[in-house]
C-alpha cells in the first residue's frame, strides 16, 4: 500500500472504493484508526517546551498525566514517541544514532533491577540489560547522553509502588536520581495513585508540574458532549466504508457514550465488534443492528438495562 493510498483510506476520501478491498484489509485499516484526545494540542506544546528547555540547559522537569485505564493517555503517548523515531546520522564516516523521545511502561510492582531492565531495553535493546542493577543504571545514563534523548515517557507509573502501599517508592527515588543526574525531562503517566507516589518524595515533587487529569467523556457535560460527537465524526470518516455510519448523530452518540461510559478503550472494542458484523454481512456501513451486536457482546452496565440499539429485537 502506498503512502498516498493509505492517507486516502484514513481520510475516508470518496474517490477510494472500499468494496475493492478484502475484509482483512478493511479490518486492518479500521484497527489503525487513531483519534487524539482533545487535550493533546496543549500537552504537545508542554512536551515540546520541556524538550527545548533540556537542550538549552534548563533544569529537567516532569509532566504528569493522570487518568483511568482506557481514557486514551497511553495510546497518545506511544503514538507521540513513534512520531520521533531513531535517527541515523553519518558525518565524515562517523555514524551517530539519536533517540529524541523514548517510551516505556513499568511492569507491575517492579524491583529496582526490573525497572532498570525495562528502561534499558526500551533505550537500547536486550544487550544493555545484563549485569547488576548498578551496571544497568550506568548504561541507562550513558545511553540517555549518547542518544541525545530529549524526553522520556514513563507510563504505568502507579506500578512503581505495590498496590495499597504508602510512603516513598524505591523505584521512584531511583528514577528521580536519573532525572537529576542526566538533565533529561520525563513524562510520568499513570492512574490516580501516581499523584500520591510523587507527593511522597519531596524532591520528585519539586520536579513535577501540576498533573494533567484525563477523564472519560461525559454526555451530561456540554463541552465533553461536543468533544465526544466530534471524535465519533472523525472515526466515522476513517471507517472502511464508502458510506458514513452517522455515528455522531444525537441518538447514536448518546448511547455509545452511555454504553461505553465514555471510555475510548471500550469504544474501540465496541466498534470493532460492530464493524466485524457489518463486514461479515456485506454491509455498506455500521447499522444499529451491528451496534446492537456490539452491545450484546460487551460487558453490560447496570444503568443501561435493555439493549438500546436492538430496535429489531435481534438479540433479546
Amino acid at each position: 500500500m502506498t503512502r498516498s493510498t493509505a492517507q486516502q483510506e484514513r481520510s475516508g476520501a470518496s474517490a477510494f472504493d472500499w468494496t475493492e478491498r478484502s475484509d482483512k484489509d478493511r479490518r486492518t485499516a479500521a484497527n489503525s484508526i487513531f483519534i487524539p484526545r482533545t487535550f493533546t494540542d496543549e500537552f504537545i506544546s508542554s512536551m515540546q517546551e520541556l524538550r527545548e528547555g533540556a537542550s538549552e540547559g534548563a533544569e529537567a522537569m516532569c509532566l504528569v498525566v493522570i487518568g483511568e485505564k482506557g481514557v486514551g493517555k497511553s495510546s497518545f503517548l506511544e503514538r507521540y514517541a513513534k512520531d520521533y523515531p531513531s535517527k541515523r546520522i553519518e558525518e565524515d564516516g562517523v555514524v551517530t544514532i539519536t533517540r529524541p523521545v523514548v517510551y516505556f511502561a513499568f511492569e507491575t510492582s517492579p524491583t529496582l533491577k526490573g525497572a532498570a531492565t525495562t528502561f534499558a531495553r526500551a533505550l537500547g535493546g536486550e544487550r544493555y540489560t545484563r549485569g547488576s542493577r548498578h551496571d544497568v543504571t550506568g548504561r541507562i545514563k550513558d545511553l540517555l547522553k549518547d542518544l541525545k534523548v530529549e524526553l522520556v515517557i514513563a507510563d504505568e507509573f502507579q506500578h512503581v509502588r505495590d498496590e495499597g502501599a504508602r510512603g516513598p517508592s524505591e523505584v521512584a527515588n531511583w528514577l528521580k536520581d536519573i532525572i537529576k543526574s542526566t538533565g533529561v525531562p520525563f513524562v510520568l503517566s499513570g492512574m490516580e495513585e501516581t499523584t500520591a507516589i510523587i507527593l511522597a518524595d519531596d524532591q520528585l515533587q519539586s520536579l513535577a508540574e501540576e498533573p494533567t487529569v484525563i477523564t472519560a467523556y461525559d454526555w451530561e457535560n456540554p463541552a465533553s458532549k461536543r468533544a465526544w460527537k466530534a471524535l465519533l465524526a472523525k472515526i466515522d470518516m476513517q471507517l472502511p466504508f464508502n458510506e458514513r455510519s452517522d455515528l455522531a448523530s444525537d441518538d447514536t452518540a448518546r448511547w455509545l457514550c452511555l454504553c461505553t461510559k465514555g471510555n475510548l478503550r471500550s469504544l474501540r472494542a465496541f466498534l470493532r465488534i460492530a464493524l466485524a458484523r457489518a463486514l461479515r454481512n456485506g454491509g455498506k456501513l455500521i447499522t444499529w443492528d451491528d451496534l446492537a451486536w456490539g452491545y450484546y457482546r460487551m460487558p453490560k452496565t447496570s444503568e443501561i438495562g435493555n439493549n438500546p440499539f436492538d430496535k429489531n429485537k435481534l438479540f433479546s
